[in-house]
């Protein structure tokens, strides 16, 4: 194996950093295909958004996320840790160096977690972001009434009121700031899936 079996066996938990958004398919996939040569068997019970479980015999593993934006796992025994145990550990972090990611310690862990907060709490913000300015791209917004009407509407839904040839220059003008967020947002929340700092985002102009 590329991982040191020697080094997991004084913990319990290991915890993993992966360069992916959140515990999506193909993630599970990735550990799923890490196990099954060792025997284990995906607990379909004990697997939700926020964690997996497996079995082997009598012993049982869970992957459970701790953060997201990029995807933080931690992998631990459910029971007493044994050499079988060990070895899935192995495998995981094995696969997960492989694909891009890390393997942090416990102490590593500890200082990563309140960055972890402050990623998702930026995810959400341009999520929130790019979910406006999709809208904006969709419909049109009527400066009369408030209502929505279609892009090429040429009266409100709303209060039936003739779209002039300004509200017309004024929506042309919002879909180009709303389709600029749009690429902005999407290639923020990519660096944020794949592990770039906060402080290199920090730059990005708000449309």
């Amino acid at each position: 194996m590329a991982v040191e079996r020697a080094g997991l066996a004084r913990r319990q938990h290991t915890h993993l950093l992966l360069p992916h958004a959140a515990l999506d398919a193909p993630q599970r996939a990735l550990f799923e295909v890490a196990l099954r040569p060792a025997g284990w068997v995906a607990d379909p019970d004990g697997t939700s958004s926020m964690s997996l479980r497996w079995k082997r015999d009598d012993a049982a593993l869970r992957v459970q996320t701790l953060g997201w934006f990029p995807l933080l796992v931690t992998v631990g025994p459910i029971g007493k840790p044994s050499a079988v145990h060990r070895d899935a550990a192995a495998r995981l972090t094995a696969a997960v160096l492989a694909g891009g990611g890390k393997s942090f310690t416990d102490q590593q862990l500890v200082e990563y977690l309140p960055q972890a907060q402050a990623r998702w709490q930026r995810a959400l913000l341009e999520r929130r972001r790019l979910s406006t300015a999709e809208r904006l791209l969709q419909a049109r917004l009527c400066r009369s009434c408030g209502a929505w009407s279609g892009m090429s509407a040429t009266h409100c839904a709303g209060c039936r009121r003739r779209f002039t040839t300004a509200d017309d220059a004024e929506r042309d003008t919002t879909v180009s700031r709303a389709s600029a967020t749009v690429q902005e947002a999407e290639g923020i929340l990519a660096d944020l899936a794949r592990g770039v700092v906060l402080d290199r985002l920090n730059g990005a102009q708000h449309g």
